[in-house]
């Protein structure tokens, strides 16, 4: 539930309400189809309140904030073996705000702000161990033998992942020349939690992007900066999100410490075609949690390769071609999955608007790739694969009148299409 009530024509403030609750088995996406957890069963409930606000002080000058509280419990029953019986409750109280200042001229624009995070999370893991029978000589044959049942082993554990997080940031975007933005920034975040597995981190991260017009339908881009993954409710913030069109932050494990290095051209070949490529790479320093608790580092990169072409024949119709190339590099020690991992991607899709509001898409998706991966029940021992396949996704929207909504019909992997 959402609302907004202008108080003036400078100030504004709104008001969301969020619940979702989900119950699932094993969603983790592994290379080998029969690789997963036909026991396990998860269940999670979280409540979210949203406040927000924005004053402007001038047309140059803004305010905006926002204020959440969250509310989650979670549990986990798995069975990994005939043997073992694992049941995990988790209850989470989160608290956060944020501020941003915004001011706009020609020449200068800056955006600066902070926030406080502040997560309190109880975890209660209880695992049974039903040993195997023991089978002794009988004193008094027959029977030769006799069974003896060994009663359950259980264990009772609490763990704490509180968390507490602080980040300051300020991008300043400078118009040197009528076809040049330059994006200067640094952030700082200052993280704190007591488990022994992740480290606390006082982090200061420089930021610089620039976007040049080279030529009146030629655009070139390029970045370099670097981010803390920090942990964010409801997946959301105030912060920027990108420096000159290159993504911040990724879906990577929180305390990750990651530089982004990037160039991209966009190109504008026709009124109704235009396209582009970009290139990026990744080098990440990922917590893990090493034999015994204490906490470690590892070392991980990626390479990022996007090419695209866009064509709009049509006020109606839109065809859009892409080709993406994925490549990642992890420590042995831990590679969440996989040591190397290649993929390609071939999206192709076809969109279709109409002026009553009515709209359909369809995108089939080629995949090909091959890596290094660790099955579930390997002690570190890599098994190289390959495959290729294609995913079909397909919906229809129907956009109502004076923008009240959307009514939305679609389906993702339309064919249930994985790989083998």
């Amino acid at each position: 539930m959402f609302a907004q009530f202008e108080l003036s024509h400078k100030t504004s403030i709104q008001a969301e309400y969020r619940y979702r609750e989900t119950e699932n088995g094993d969603l983790q996406l592994r290379f080998f189809e029969d690789d997963f957890r036909p026991n396990l069963r998860e269940e999670d409930e979280t409540k979210s309140i949203r406040l927000g606000f924005r004053h402007a002080f001038s047309p140059a000058h803004n305010l905006i904030g926002n204020f959440t509280y969250q509310e989650t419990e979670s549990s986990t029953r798995d069975q990994p073996s005939p043997n073992i019986d694992s049941d995990t409750k988790g209850d989470s109280e989160a608290r956060s705000g944020e501020f941003q200042y915004l001011f706009r001229s020609n020449d200068v624009s800056v955006v600066g702000g902070g926030g406080y995070f502040n997560i309190n999370s109880e975890l209660d893991i209880t695992t049974v161990v039903t040993p195997p029978p023991l089978t002794i000589p009988n004193p008094l044959p027959p029977p030769p033998f006799i069974i003896v049942p060994v009663p359950p082993i259980t264990t009772l554990r609490k763990v704490d992942r509180d968390r507490e997080h602080t980040n300051l940031y300020l991008y300043s975007y400078l118009n040197l020349l009528n076809n040049l933005t330059l994006t200067l920034g640094v952030s700082g975040d200052f993280f704190d939690t007591p488990s022994e597995a992740l480290p606390d981190a006082d982090l200061f991260n420089p930021k610089f992007g620039v976007i040049w017009n080279a030529l009146p339908n030629t655009t070139l881009r390029g970045a370099v900066f670097r981010v803390f993954k920090r942990t964010l409710l409801t997946d959301q913030t105030l912060e920027p999100t990108q420096v000159a069109g290159f993504n911040q932050f990724f879906d990577d494990a929180t305390g990750t410490e990651a530089w982004r290095y990037g160039g991209a051209i966009d190109q504008k070949f026709t009124e109704s075609i235009y396209g582009g490529v970009e290139y990026s790479e990744r080098d990440l320093t990922v917590p893990f949690s090493r034999p015994g608790g204490t906490p470690g580092e590892l070392e991980w990169d990626e390479k990022l390769l996007r090419a695209y072409l866009y064509w709009t024949p049509h006020k109606w119709l839109a065809f859009s071609g892409e080709y993406l190339y994925e490549e990642f590099n992890r420590d042995q020690r831990s590679g969440d999955g996989a040591l190397f991992v290649e993929t390609n991607y071939i999206p192709l899709g076809i969109n279709f608007f109409h002026p009553s509001g009515l709209s359909a898409f369809f995108k089939g998706t080629y995949v090909n790739q091959k890596g290094s991966f660790d099955r579930l029940d390997s002690t570190g021992t890599f098994i190289d694969g390959k495959d290729d396949f294609w995913v079909a996704d397909a919906g229809i929207s129907y956009r109502l009148p004076k923008r009240y909504g959307f009514i939305t019909v679609g389906a993702s992997n339309l064919f249930e299409r994985y790989s083998q």
